[in-house]
């Protein structure tokens, strides 16, 4: 390089420094903030990231990590290739949260590193750090050196007697906001990138990530290389370090689990390719090459995890009959809505999982039926219908929320789930769901691998349907449905005989017209059980509940769907032969959908409290940070137990 090039490049640097306001620490120009601030940065257009990307944009990463299993640490650099829509803005800036920046240099074409300042600004909570690096003009290329802190959010690092392997395990959570605690980036949903990334590993454990390359055999070296061609958002990121085996599922599709859990994975998701098959002829092509699931170890917090290419999914789906897979059918339907076609910014998630939660009740009455379809609607409905009323403000049953919401962890609710699925049943209704069907598929060919807002969906839905079909559809109607409230008078809900029979027995048991063991156990399913189960809350006592686990055995039952509304119950009656159950449960399992409830009952019972908070304590070490949150929320202890 020649000198005149570095000594530009440095003093253009050094003069940012100067017009910042902040001081330099070395001669590097490393920068920190100065005791009065000193930091212009808020945040970017997208009120969650500090990311000022309609200026300067990553387009592609190269990650090059080590996994310390001990320090729990992620360690090494990443490079970003970078677009600059505005040449003339002279700073990149990175969300960072938990990280330990070592430095940052510009990457020459020929291979040399310049210095570049840098500083990290002020923390503004889930938000963190602003990483504010002066960007010389015509630099596209910048490389960050850094740590994962131990407490990072986004990853969960279990010890050797948390795993069934016995062996150390680390996975990641990055959606909504916590890629940025373990990769310094443009973490906004708005911000799509390509990478390339080589992770480092003990010998004995494999990496895997949601991008093309996972092996399927564990190799020698303890290196693994990644591919991800197709450009993701920051919250898709996912990484997971741990003794696993691969089984095979169909041509382009598998299971990834611990050893003494692949078999039973495998075969509970045999039928893997088939339901890929049916996402493909309802709405146009699966664009991701594979479809892998990683069965993480039950402290994952929860359900499932859409990475591209690789969903990760908790171990409480492992029923034994394959009866739980409306949740396999649900990410894997991100494929088309969340991961194909984004939101842009977490106030339209409901564009994400209204879709999916939609798309996912379409797999299942293909592959199931139209009456398990119409189960599933109805306990949808039921859902959605108990959060509206227990709602504690109108804006929460919004689907398009508060763009300046302070967390977004506070857009993942029911309501954009549940309320997004059923206006899009209710659009179908009135079109007929050829013409909306042919609708989808244009609509995920049209806005492929793009992030938008509602705003771009709702010109879409009125240029290419509400148009076409005035007479039955109006865009009153639709903005309704998008910014109001609660659910619009004309809402219809699911109509299913499905429960009749169900709810015919339940009365003639609380009736005393029959006995517990007079049940039809062999003829119900899943969805029948679970319909019964939360139809007898409030009447039941703990003779009853005794009667029908004398009949059905429900304490020990391998179905966690079943076993968690059975355990709420128990909490309710004070039913004693649970209660060693549900302290089990409590210990080993992490999955939010039931830990939070376990908890928020427990503390409100005139009895358990101190004994939850006792239990708590125990498992808090196997909970992943979200869990960990959410619980101490829910027994009102101060955070950190």
């Amino acid at each position: 390089m020649k000198k005149t090039t570095r000594i530009r490049l440095l003093a253009a640097g050094l003069l940012a420094v100067l017009l910042s306001g902040c001081g330099t620490d070395s001669v590097t120009g490393r920068q920190e903030m100065t005791a009065d601030g000193g930091d212009a940065i808020e945040v970017g257009t997208d009120p969650h990231s500090h990311a000022e990307f309609e200026k300067v944009r990553i387009h592609h990463m190269r990650l090059d990590l080590t996994a310390d299993m001990d320090r729990h640490t992620l360690a090494g650099h990443v490079i970003l290739d970078l677009e600059r829509p505005d040449p003339a803005h002279n700073r990149l800036v990175l969300d960072t949260r938990h990280l330990d920046i070592e430095d940052v240099t510009a990457v020459e074409a020929g291979g040399d590193f310049i210095p570049l300042s840098w500083r990290l600004g002020t923390s503004r909570g889930t938000l963190g750090r602003p990483l504010v690096i002066v960007l010389p003009e015509d630099v596209t290329r910048v490389r960050v050196d850094y740590a994962s802190q131990p407490e990072a959010y986004g990853l969960q690092w279990l010890e050797d007697e948390q795993t069934s392997s016995g062996k150390p395990f680390m996975f990641s959570q990055s959606e909504p906001h916590y890629a940025r605690t373990w990769v310094p980036l443009q973490d906004t949903p708005a911000v799509r990138y390509t990478f390339d990334a080589k992770i480092r590993v003990p010998a004995d454990l494999m990496a895997v990530m949601g991008a093309a390359g996972n092996e399927t055999v564990r190799n020698d070296s303890g290196v693994y290389e990644f591919h991800m061609p197709q450009a993701i958002p920051s919250y898709l990121m996912a990484i997971a370090v741990g003794d696993l085996e691969f089984a095979r599922t169909g041509a382009r599709t598998g299971v990834y689990a611990e050893p003494g859990w692949i078999e039973r994975a495998a075969s509970e998701f045999h039928q893997l390719e088939k339901l890929v098959e049916i996402g493909e002829n309802l709405y146009g092509p699966y664009r991701w090459e594979r479809y892998d699931l990683l069965v993480l170890p039950p402290s994952f917090p929860f359900g499932g995890m859409e990475n591209p290419r690789l969903s990760f999914i908790t171990p409480t789906v492992i029923a034994g009959d394959g009866s739980l897979l409306d949740l396999i059918a649900h990410e894997l339907a991100h494929s088309w809505s969340g991961n194909l076609v984004t939101n842009a910014a977490w106030r339209d998630i409901w564009l994400n999982e209204g879709f999916t939660t939609y798309f996912e009740s379409r797999i299942m009455e293909r592959h199931y039926g139209e009456r398990v379809a119409g189960m599933l609607a109805v306990l949808d409905w039921q859902r959605l219908t108990a959060e509206v009323e227990a709602a504690k403000n109108d804006d929460a049953t919004r689907l398009v929320l508060d763009e300046n919401m302070e967390d977004p962890e506070g857009a993942f609710s029911g309501i954009p789930y549940a309320k997004g699925r059923f206006f899009l049943e209710w659009v179908a209704d009135r079109v007929g769901r050829a013409d909306f069907d042919r609708f989808l598929r244009s609509y995920f060919d049209h806005f492929a691998f793009q992030s938008i807002s509602t705003e771009t969906f709702r010109d879409y839905l009125q240029t290419q349907l509400v148009n076409e079909h005035a007479d039955r559809l109006s865009m009153e109607q639709v903005d309704e449905w998008l910014y109001e409230p609660g659910l619009p008078d004309f809402a219809v809900a699911p109509q299913s005989d499905a429960f009749v029979r169900v709810d015919q027995w339940r009365q003639r048991w609380l009736d005393d017209e029959i006995q517990a063991a007079d049940l039809p156990n062999d003829e119900w399913s899943v969805y029948e059980w679970l319909h019964f189960l939360k139809s007898t809350q409030g009447k039941l006592d703990t003779d009853r509940m005794q009667a029908l686990d004398e009949a059905f055995d429900l304490t020990a039952s391998g179905n966690y769907e079943i076993l968690f509304v059975w355990l709420m119950h128990a909490v309710e009656n004070r039913y004693e032969p649970a209660v060693p159950r549900l302290e089990e449960f409590l210990l080993e399992v992490g999955r939010n959908k039931y830990t939070f409830p376990l908890y928020s009952a427990l503390a409100a019972s005139d009895w358990g409290h101190e004994w939850a908070t006792e239990v708590y304590r125990r498992a808090r070490s196997g909970y992943h940070s979200l869990t960990r949150t959410a619980s101490e929320r829910a027994l009102g202890l101060e955070s950190g137990g």
